[in-house]
Protein backbone atom coordinates (compact mmCIF):
# COMPACT_ATOMS: atom_id res chain seq x y z
CA UNK A 1 0.00 0.00 0.00
CA UNK A 2 1.41 3.41 -0.89
CA UNK A 3 1.03 6.32 1.04
CA UNK A 4 -0.14 9.46 -0.42
CA UNK A 5 1.10 12.18 1.70
CA UNK A 6 -1.50 15.05 2.33
CA UNK A 7 -3.00 17.40 5.37
CA UNK A 8 -3.00 16.01 8.63
CA UNK A 9 -4.87 14.25 9.78
CA UNK A 10 -7.25 14.00 7.04
CA UNK A 11 -5.20 12.15 4.65
CA UNK A 12 -6.13 9.22 1.99
CA UNK A 13 -4.08 6.23 0.54
CA UNK A 14 -4.20 4.39 -2.62
CA UNK A 15 -3.88 1.26 -3.48
CA UNK A 16 -3.98 -0.91 -6.92
CA UNK A 17 -5.02 -3.98 -6.63
CA UNK A 18 -7.91 -3.62 -6.55
CA UNK A 19 -7.67 -0.10 -7.40
CA UNK A 20 -9.14 2.31 -4.49
CA UNK A 21 -8.81 5.57 -2.13
CA UNK A 22 -8.61 4.88 1.64
CA UNK A 23 -9.89 7.67 3.70
CA UNK A 24 -8.13 8.50 7.02
CA UNK A 25 -8.43 10.70 9.78
CA UNK A 26 -11.09 13.79 10.35
CA UNK A 27 -12.38 15.08 7.26
CA UNK A 28 -14.06 18.04 9.01
CA UNK A 29 -13.56 21.87 8.90
CA UNK A 30 -10.83 21.98 11.54
CA UNK A 31 -8.79 18.84 10.24
CA UNK A 32 -8.42 19.40 6.70
CA UNK A 33 -6.88 21.42 3.72
CA UNK A 34 -8.89 21.43 0.67
CA UNK A 35 -6.37 22.13 -1.47
CA UNK A 36 -3.88 19.74 -0.64
CA UNK A 37 -6.13 16.96 -0.61
CA UNK A 38 -7.47 17.78 -3.65
CA UNK A 39 -4.00 17.79 -5.31
CA UNK A 40 -3.25 14.28 -3.30
CA UNK A 41 -6.09 12.32 -4.81
CA UNK A 42 -5.38 13.98 -8.33
CA UNK A 43 -1.90 12.71 -7.58
CA UNK A 44 -3.09 9.41 -6.84
CA UNK A 45 -5.20 8.77 -9.44
CA UNK A 46 -2.64 9.10 -12.17
CA UNK A 47 -1.17 6.60 -10.34
CA UNK A 48 -3.89 3.99 -10.89
CA UNK A 49 -4.78 1.76 -13.36
CA UNK A 50 -7.65 2.62 -15.86
CA UNK A 51 -11.11 1.86 -14.51
CA UNK A 52 -13.81 2.90 -11.63
CA UNK A 53 -12.04 3.94 -8.28
CA UNK A 54 -13.82 2.78 -5.03
CA UNK A 55 -14.04 5.19 -2.07
CA UNK A 56 -13.31 3.46 1.55
CA UNK A 57 -13.27 4.67 4.95
CA UNK A 58 -10.88 3.87 7.89
CA UNK A 59 -13.03 2.69 11.21
CA UNK A 60 -11.90 5.60 13.11
CA UNK A 61 -12.51 8.19 10.31
CA UNK A 62 -15.13 11.04 10.00
CA UNK A 63 -16.55 14.03 8.05
CA UNK A 64 -18.78 16.74 8.05
CA UNK A 65 -20.25 19.13 5.62
CA UNK A 66 -17.09 20.59 4.66
CA UNK A 67 -15.47 17.10 4.01
CA UNK A 68 -17.86 16.06 2.32
CA UNK A 69 -18.18 19.10 -0.43
CA UNK A 70 -14.35 18.15 -1.02
CA UNK A 71 -14.96 14.68 -1.87
CA UNK A 72 -17.62 16.53 -4.53
CA UNK A 73 -14.28 18.45 -5.79
CA UNK A 74 -12.24 15.24 -5.83
CA UNK A 75 -15.02 13.69 -7.93
CA UNK A 76 -15.47 16.59 -10.37
CA UNK A 77 -11.67 16.24 -11.00
CA UNK A 78 -11.41 12.42 -11.75
CA UNK A 79 -14.71 12.91 -13.86
CA UNK A 80 -12.09 15.61 -15.92
CA UNK A 81 -9.34 12.98 -15.86
CA UNK A 82 -12.03 10.87 -17.45
CA UNK A 83 -12.15 8.57 -14.38
CA UNK A 84 -15.19 7.73 -12.11
CA UNK A 85 -15.23 7.22 -8.06
CA UNK A 86 -17.65 4.64 -6.82
CA UNK A 87 -18.98 5.74 -3.43
CA UNK A 88 -20.82 2.88 -2.58
CA UNK A 89 -18.21 1.82 -0.18
CA UNK A 90 -18.54 4.46 1.99
CA UNK A 91 -20.58 4.04 5.17
CA UNK A 92 -23.86 5.32 5.62
CA UNK A 93 -23.11 8.27 7.57
CA UNK A 94 -20.85 9.40 4.99
CA UNK A 95 -23.28 9.01 2.06
CA UNK A 96 -25.68 10.61 4.30
CA UNK A 97 -23.66 13.65 4.45
CA UNK A 98 -22.36 13.25 0.90
CA UNK A 99 -26.47 13.44 -0.33
CA UNK A 100 -27.13 16.11 1.89
CA UNK A 101 -24.32 18.48 0.19
CA UNK A 102 -25.41 17.31 -3.39
CA UNK A 103 -28.77 18.33 -2.52
CA UNK A 104 -27.67 21.39 -1.55
CA UNK A 105 -25.33 22.02 -4.48
CA UNK A 106 -27.80 21.46 -7.43
CA UNK A 107 -25.11 20.36 -10.04
CA UNK A 108 -27.75 21.57 -13.13
CA UNK A 109 -27.17 25.17 -13.75
CA UNK A 110 -30.64 27.72 -13.44
CA UNK A 111 -32.42 27.89 -16.95
CA UNK A 112 -31.29 30.47 -18.69
CA UNK A 113 -33.66 33.82 -18.90
CA UNK A 114 -36.02 34.00 -22.14
CA UNK A 115 -34.85 36.80 -24.10
CA UNK A 116 -36.69 39.98 -23.62
CA UNK A 117 -39.97 40.20 -26.36
CA UNK A 118 -41.86 43.67 -26.13
CA UNK A 119 -44.58 41.53 -27.58
CA UNK A 120 -44.75 39.01 -25.16
CA UNK A 121 -44.57 41.78 -22.34
CA UNK A 122 -47.50 43.30 -23.37
CA UNK A 123 -49.28 40.33 -23.74
CA UNK A 124 -48.05 39.34 -20.03
CA UNK A 125 -49.81 42.45 -18.68
CA UNK A 126 -52.99 42.57 -21.22
CA UNK A 127 -53.25 39.03 -19.47
CA UNK A 128 -52.63 40.04 -15.77
CA UNK A 129 -55.56 43.25 -16.46
CA UNK A 130 -57.84 41.27 -18.03
CA UNK A 131 -57.75 39.02 -14.66
CA UNK A 132 -57.23 41.89 -12.56
CA UNK A 133 -60.80 43.56 -13.51
CA UNK A 134 -62.48 39.60 -13.47
CA UNK A 135 -61.42 39.29 -10.03
CA UNK A 136 -62.33 43.17 -9.19
CA UNK A 137 -66.07 42.11 -10.76
CA UNK A 138 -66.84 39.36 -9.03
CA UNK A 139 -65.80 41.20 -5.83
CA UNK A 140 -68.06 43.96 -6.70
CA UNK A 141 -70.77 41.28 -7.57
CA UNK A 142 -70.09 39.16 -3.77
CA UNK A 143 -70.30 42.71 -2.58
CA UNK A 144 -73.34 43.52 -3.88
CA UNK A 145 -74.98 40.56 -3.10
CA UNK A 146 -74.53 40.69 0.78
CA UNK A 147 -75.32 44.61 0.89
CA UNK A 148 -78.14 44.47 -0.83
CA UNK A 149 -80.76 42.38 1.55
CA UNK A 150 -78.85 44.45 4.51
CA UNK A 151 -80.41 47.55 3.12
CA UNK A 152 -83.61 46.19 3.02
CA UNK A 153 -82.59 45.38 6.58
CA UNK A 154 -80.56 47.66 7.75
CA UNK A 155 -80.26 46.43 11.84
CA UNK A 156 -78.77 43.39 10.17
CA UNK A 157 -75.74 45.33 9.19
CA UNK A 158 -72.57 46.15 11.86
CA UNK A 159 -73.60 49.15 13.08
CA UNK A 160 -70.90 49.28 15.94
CA UNK A 161 -68.32 48.67 13.54
CA UNK A 162 -69.46 51.16 10.95
CA UNK A 163 -68.91 53.81 13.45
CA UNK A 164 -65.61 52.27 15.01
CA UNK A 165 -64.28 52.92 10.74
CA UNK A 166 -66.13 56.26 10.89
CA UNK A 167 -63.85 57.35 13.92
CA UNK A 168 -61.12 55.62 12.02
CA UNK A 169 -61.31 57.34 8.51
CA UNK A 170 -63.07 60.29 9.50
CA UNK A 171 -62.48 61.96 12.51
CA UNK A 172 -58.57 61.16 12.82
CA UNK A 173 -58.23 62.44 9.21
CA UNK A 174 -59.56 65.83 10.13
CA UNK A 175 -56.15 68.06 10.73
CA UNK A 176 -54.78 66.33 7.76
CA UNK A 177 -57.44 67.26 5.29
CA UNK A 178 -58.09 70.81 6.73
CA UNK A 179 -54.33 71.01 6.56
CA UNK A 180 -53.81 70.34 3.31
CA UNK A 181 -57.19 72.26 1.41
CA UNK A 182 -56.25 75.26 3.43
CA UNK A 183 -52.66 75.51 2.14
CA UNK A 184 -54.27 74.01 -1.60
CA UNK A 185 -56.67 77.12 -1.25
CA UNK A 186 -53.59 79.48 -0.38
CA UNK A 187 -51.68 78.02 -3.30
CA UNK A 188 -55.06 79.01 -5.51
CA UNK A 189 -55.41 81.86 -4.27
CA UNK A 190 -51.45 83.67 -4.86
CA UNK A 191 -51.48 82.15 -8.37
CA UNK A 192 -55.04 83.79 -9.38
CA UNK A 193 -54.08 86.67 -7.76
CA UNK A 194 -51.12 87.42 -9.26
CA UNK A 195 -52.65 87.47 -12.60
CA UNK A 196 -56.14 89.24 -11.98
CA UNK A 197 -54.36 91.96 -9.39
CA UNK A 198 -52.40 93.26 -13.45
CA UNK A 199 -56.25 94.08 -14.45
CA UNK A 200 -57.34 95.66 -10.94
CA UNK A 201 -59.78 92.68 -10.88
CA UNK A 202 -59.02 91.34 -7.52
CA UNK A 203 -62.44 91.15 -6.21
CA UNK A 204 -62.94 88.13 -8.38
CA UNK A 205 -60.52 86.22 -6.39
CA UNK A 206 -63.17 84.96 -4.13
CA UNK A 207 -65.46 83.94 -6.84
CA UNK A 208 -62.45 81.90 -8.60
CA UNK A 209 -61.56 80.29 -5.22
CA UNK A 210 -65.09 79.46 -4.00
CA UNK A 211 -65.89 77.98 -7.59
CA UNK A 212 -62.54 75.63 -7.91
CA UNK A 213 -62.83 74.51 -4.57
CA UNK A 214 -66.17 73.66 -4.42
CA UNK A 215 -66.45 72.19 -7.45
CA UNK A 216 -63.00 70.21 -8.23
CA UNK A 217 -60.22 70.66 -5.50
CA UNK A 218 -62.08 69.94 -2.18
CA UNK A 219 -63.58 66.75 -3.16
CA UNK A 220 -60.41 65.65 -4.81
CA UNK A 221 -58.04 66.31 -2.45
CA UNK A 222 -60.51 64.95 0.40
CA UNK A 223 -60.62 61.86 -2.01
CA UNK A 224 -57.17 61.83 -2.98
CA UNK A 225 -56.14 62.12 1.32
CA UNK A 226 -58.93 59.13 1.90
CA UNK A 227 -56.85 57.14 -0.74
CA UNK A 228 -53.50 57.53 0.30
CA UNK A 229 -54.83 56.82 4.28
CA UNK A 230 -57.84 55.26 4.64
CA UNK A 231 -57.98 52.81 1.25
CA UNK A 232 -54.12 51.82 2.14
CA UNK A 233 -55.16 50.83 5.77
CA UNK A 234 -58.35 48.45 4.18
CA UNK A 235 -55.55 46.79 2.15
CA UNK A 236 -53.08 46.10 5.11
CA UNK A 237 -55.34 44.92 7.17
CA UNK A 238 -57.52 42.50 5.28
CA UNK A 239 -54.01 41.59 4.17
CA UNK A 240 -52.69 40.98 7.44
CA UNK A 241 -55.90 39.05 8.18
CA UNK A 242 -55.28 37.04 5.40
CA UNK A 243 -51.52 35.66 5.86
CA UNK A 244 -53.03 35.08 9.63
CA UNK A 245 -55.88 32.84 8.54
CA UNK A 246 -58.36 35.01 10.32
CA UNK A 247 -60.36 35.25 7.45
CA UNK A 248 -60.68 31.47 6.66
CA UNK A 249 -61.81 31.31 10.43
CA UNK A 250 -64.54 33.28 9.82
CA UNK A 251 -65.69 31.10 6.56
CA UNK A 252 -64.71 27.74 8.86
CA UNK A 253 -67.42 29.79 11.43
CA UNK A 254 -69.93 30.27 8.67
CA UNK A 255 -69.90 33.97 9.47
CA UNK A 256 -69.39 35.73 5.70
CA UNK A 257 -66.31 37.63 5.58
CA UNK A 258 -67.83 40.52 3.08
CA UNK A 259 -70.36 41.19 5.37
CA UNK A 260 -68.51 40.87 8.63
CA UNK A 261 -65.40 43.46 6.91
CA UNK A 262 -65.82 44.62 3.90
CA UNK A 263 -69.20 46.46 4.44
CA UNK A 264 -68.80 47.91 7.41
CA UNK A 265 -65.77 49.70 5.52
CA UNK A 266 -67.60 50.46 2.81
CA UNK A 267 -70.74 52.33 4.90
CA UNK A 268 -68.09 53.71 6.89
CA UNK A 269 -66.50 55.60 4.00
CA UNK A 270 -69.54 56.17 1.86
CA UNK A 271 -70.15 58.37 5.38
CA UNK A 272 -66.96 60.26 6.01
CA UNK A 273 -66.22 61.08 2.54
CA UNK A 274 -68.80 63.58 2.00
CA UNK A 275 -68.62 65.22 5.49
CA UNK A 276 -64.84 65.13 4.77
CA UNK A 277 -65.33 67.26 2.08
CA UNK A 278 -67.61 69.76 3.24
CA UNK A 279 -64.46 70.27 5.41
CA UNK A 280 -61.79 70.18 2.77
CA UNK A 281 -64.18 73.43 0.72
CA UNK A 282 -64.66 75.06 3.61
CA UNK A 283 -60.96 74.91 4.70
CA UNK A 284 -59.71 75.81 1.05
CA UNK A 285 -62.24 78.85 0.67
CA UNK A 286 -60.90 80.13 4.38
CA UNK A 287 -57.22 79.43 3.04
CA UNK A 288 -57.99 81.31 -0.38
CA UNK A 289 -59.88 84.38 1.54
CA UNK A 290 -56.74 84.54 3.91
CA UNK A 291 -53.84 85.60 0.74
CA UNK A 292 -57.12 87.58 -1.01
CA UNK A 293 -57.64 89.76 2.03
CA UNK A 294 -53.90 89.77 3.32
CA UNK A 295 -52.01 89.67 0.13
CA UNK A 296 -54.27 90.88 -2.61
CA UNK A 297 -56.04 93.86 -0.51
CA UNK A 298 -59.37 92.24 -1.01
CA UNK A 299 -62.11 93.36 2.08
CA UNK A 300 -62.89 90.65 3.73
CA UNK A 301 -67.06 92.09 3.19
CA UNK A 302 -66.99 92.46 -0.09
CA UNK A 303 -65.33 88.80 -0.45
CA UNK A 304 -68.21 87.53 1.31
CA UNK A 305 -70.73 88.99 -0.24
CA UNK A 306 -69.17 87.34 -3.68
CA UNK A 307 -68.88 83.89 -1.99
CA UNK A 308 -72.72 84.73 -1.13
CA UNK A 309 -73.92 85.04 -4.16
CA UNK A 310 -72.48 82.01 -6.16
CA UNK A 311 -74.80 79.54 -6.79
CA UNK A 312 -75.39 76.04 -4.70
CA UNK A 313 -75.16 74.23 -7.90
CA UNK A 314 -71.40 74.74 -7.43
CA UNK A 315 -71.07 73.00 -4.20
CA UNK A 316 -73.65 70.02 -4.92
CA UNK A 317 -72.20 68.81 -8.15
CA UNK A 318 -68.18 68.81 -6.13
CA UNK A 319 -70.51 66.67 -3.09
CA UNK A 320 -72.55 64.51 -5.48
CA UNK A 321 -69.28 63.22 -6.55
CA UNK A 322 -68.00 61.65 -3.14
CA UNK A 323 -69.94 58.80 -3.16
CA UNK A 324 -68.66 57.78 -6.13
CA UNK A 325 -64.92 58.05 -4.69
CA UNK A 326 -66.04 56.58 -1.21
CA UNK A 327 -67.43 53.48 -3.09
CA UNK A 328 -64.40 53.23 -5.60
CA UNK A 329 -61.89 54.10 -3.07
CA UNK A 330 -63.53 50.68 -0.66
CA UNK A 331 -63.60 48.60 -2.99
CA UNK A 332 -60.12 48.84 -4.42
CA UNK A 333 -58.74 48.92 -0.75
CA UNK A 334 -60.92 45.60 0.07
CA UNK A 335 -60.23 43.83 -2.87
CA UNK A 336 -56.62 44.35 -2.61
CA UNK A 337 -56.39 42.93 0.91
CA UNK A 338 -59.10 39.81 0.62
CA UNK A 339 -56.76 39.08 -2.96
CA UNK A 340 -53.64 39.24 -0.78
CA UNK A 341 -51.96 35.26 -1.27
CA UNK A 342 -48.91 34.01 1.14
CA UNK A 343 -46.86 36.36 2.91
CA UNK A 344 -45.91 39.87 4.08
CA UNK A 345 -44.77 40.80 1.28
CA UNK A 346 -47.80 40.47 -0.81
CA UNK A 347 -49.45 43.01 1.93
CA UNK A 348 -46.74 45.53 0.91
CA UNK A 349 -47.55 44.94 -2.88
CA UNK A 350 -51.34 44.94 -2.28
CA UNK A 351 -51.04 47.88 -0.16
CA UNK A 352 -48.98 49.99 -2.50
CA UNK A 353 -51.38 49.01 -5.49
CA UNK A 354 -54.23 49.59 -3.71
CA UNK A 355 -53.71 53.08 -3.08
CA UNK A 356 -52.00 53.64 -7.10
CA UNK A 357 -55.11 52.46 -8.31
CA UNK A 358 -57.77 54.96 -5.93
CA UNK A 359 -55.97 57.90 -6.88
CA UNK A 360 -55.48 56.20 -10.75
CA UNK A 361 -59.61 55.90 -10.85
CA UNK A 362 -60.80 58.98 -8.61
CA UNK A 363 -58.79 61.37 -11.28
CA UNK A 364 -60.19 59.54 -14.08
CA UNK A 365 -63.90 59.47 -12.55
CA UNK A 366 -62.92 63.38 -11.85
CA UNK A 367 -62.74 63.73 -15.63
CA UNK A 368 -65.29 62.05 -16.21
CA UNK A 369 -67.69 64.38 -14.07
CA UNK A 370 -66.58 67.24 -15.45
CA UNK A 371 -67.31 66.40 -19.12
CA UNK A 372 -70.58 64.83 -17.92
CA UNK A 373 -71.23 68.60 -16.10
CA UNK A 374 -70.52 70.18 -19.08
CA UNK A 375 -72.27 68.53 -21.71
CA UNK A 376 -75.33 68.76 -19.13
CA UNK A 377 -74.23 72.54 -18.82
CA UNK A 378 -74.29 72.66 -15.10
Amino acid sequence: MDEIAASFPARLHATSEPARLVLEGAWTAAGMRAEALIAAAAQALSALPEGPVALEAAAQAEVDTVGALVLEHIAAEAGRRGRSLDFSGLPSNWQATLALVERAGEHTPPPAPEPFSGFAYIGKVAVDLARHYRDMLAFIGEVTLHLLPLLVRPWRIRWDSVIVEIEAAGVRAIPIVALLSFLIGVVLAYQAGVTLDRFGANVFIADMIGVVVMREMGPMIAAILVAGRTGSSYAAQLGSMRVTQEIDALRSLALPPVEMLVIPRFLALAITLPLLTTLANAAGVLGGMVVATGGFGLDWTVGLQRLGRLENTHYWMGLVKTPVFATVIALIGCQAGMSVRGSALEVGRATTSSVVQAIFWVIVLDAIFSIVFRRLGL
